[in-house]
């Protein structure tokens, strides 16, 4: 991989690649267009972009992001569009709410709540290519007010969540030998007399690639590999930045607070996994829409965008609020010493693997459930004949592969007890550093692996005994 770096079309290739099939999408998406919500549940999977888009290529950024880092933005047209136009833009320095990573947060709440819960983009084909227009000319925007990568580092709606699963993963970027960086007389990879040079540029989200030491914010562009390459041909031991292996969930382990916006955005997150998990199965879907169902009905609200913003609130914050404040609240009526904002920013990140293996788990369900609609996938791209078919029963789909269901609960209990031992493993090593009373009184803290990675674990096993 640090070979491919050092030549001038990697990741390049992959980008305008990525680009060209980001634009097919959204050119296929358009042609699909309903309002009868029951035909686009058949729709969704129907239609070659949206099956694409929504059961397979999110899944595998979830999965790349938790076992091999930030590797998407590497290949992301979006990182190769607001560059561009960045080298063109008024490359206005970003202010301190833009820094904050409050507008990632806030990105991500829109999209969730008003996007996927009130307009149905991931079903209808035609509002996810607005979506996913709307998305590619925002990243031009941006590019060309502000300067270099600023909507990687602080607007892209998916930064946080990449972000954070990285620190999971066994690789990372970081330098080969940290003498070399010290002896360094041109730091190329930071000069800003090379932010925008077009390939072997300094890093553009503002890191310092000597002092990298986690997977939370860099991009894995690799151009600070080039920067070093090209302008110190020769000299032995460069260039010093790569990736490399690490040891598996080193970050999560050097337990890094998370930023006030990463807190709010991890809350919702933690929310919606649990959400997606439980409405594979209907007995703890209806379960899980009680509230939201009866809230609306005793509010008297029909129209789909109060339905959806009060379901959104009443999921994704309100019952999330109450999950995280059980452990808490039992820690301090027990005389634990904790204030709440260290409890959501420190204690919150062992929240991160069990929230990461239930990503996991839909990754595998949704890929895995989709498998009969590629049949007639590439013959109806746009899918509406075959929704239709699917429909009046005159098309059958193939049943699945016979090993479908054994393995993917076997691997989804894996993948769950996995998440349940790391974040066990964080919890011991904060009550070790972070509290200041009695570690016997640390047991209502382990309710966050021991109630919200066991809930999934004991659904998954209900699920598929009964």
């Amino acid at each position: 991989m640090n070979r491919l770096f050092r030549f001038w079309w990697f990741p390049l290739l992959l980008q305008v690649i990525t680009l060209v099939v980001f634009v097919l999408l959204i050119v296929d998406g358009f042609a699909a267009d309903t309002n009868n919500m029951a035909f686009a549940k058949i729709l969704r999977n129907t239609n070659l972009a949206n099956l694409i888009v929504w059961s397979y290529w999110w899944p595998v950024i979830i999965i790349s992001a938790i076992f091999l880092g930030r590797i998407w933005c590497m290949v992301c047209p979006m990182e190769l569009l607001t560059s561009l136009a960045a080298r063109v833009g008024l490359k206005y320095k970003p202010n301190g709410f833009v820094r904050s990573g409050w507008i990632i947060t806030l990105f991500y709440i829109v999209i969730l709540f008003v996007g996927i819960h009130t307009l149905s983009i991931h079903r209808v084909p035609f509002r996810m290519s607005i979506y996913l227009l709307a998305l590619l000319t925002s990243t031009v925007i941006v590019g060309l007010i502000f300067r270099r990568n600023t909507f990687c580092a602080y607007i892209c709606p998916v930064g946080h969540l990449l972000g954070l699963y990285a620190r999971l993963a066994p690789f990372g970027w970081s330098t080969g030998n940290m003498l070399i960086c010290r002896r360094c007389k041109d730091h190329s990879c930071t000069a800003s007399a090379n932010a925008y040079v077009f390939q072997g540029r300094s890093c553009g989200v503002d890191l310092d690639p000597a002092h990298i030491d986690d997977n939370t914010n860099c991009l894995l562009c690799g151009q600070c590999i080039k920067s070093c390459d090209h302008n110190n041909p020769g000299i032995e031991g460069r260039p010093n930045p790569g990736w490399f292996v690490r040891p598996w969930f080193k970050d999560i382990f050097a337990l890094k607070p998370m930023t006030a916006a990463q807190t709010v955005f991890c809350l919702v997150v933690s929310g919606f996994v649990v959400y997606e998990l439980f409405t594979e199965w209907n007995v703890t879907k209806g379960l899980l829409l009680w509230l939201p169902d009866n809230i609306n009905m005793l509010l008297g609200t029909e129209n789909t965008w109060s339905h959806g913003l009060i379901k959104s609130l009443t999921l994704f914050v309100i019952l999330p609020i109450l999950v995280w404040l059980l452990p808490y609240g039992l820690f301090r009526s027990v005389g634990g010493k904790l204030s709440i904002e260290e409890f959501f920013s420190v204690f919150g990140i062992a929240f991160i693997p069990i929230m990461a293996a239930a990503h996991l788990v839909k990754a595998l369900l949704k890929t895995t459930s989709r498998i009969p609609y590629w049949e007639n996938a590439f013959t109806d791209p746009v899918g509406v004949e075959s929704a239709r078919g699917i429909l009046d029963k005159s098309l059958q789909l193939a049943p699945l592969p016979a090993w479908r269901d054994p393995a993917v609960t076997v691997m989804s209990l894996v993948l769950v007890f996995c998440g349940i031992a790391v974040s066990t493993v964080v919890i011991r090593k904060l009550t070790m550093t972070q509290l200041r009373s009695p570690e016997c009184r640390a047991w209502a803290l382990y309710l966050i692996p021991g109630l919200y990675g066991g809930a999934f674990a004991v659904v998954i096993c209900l699920w598929r005994l009964f």
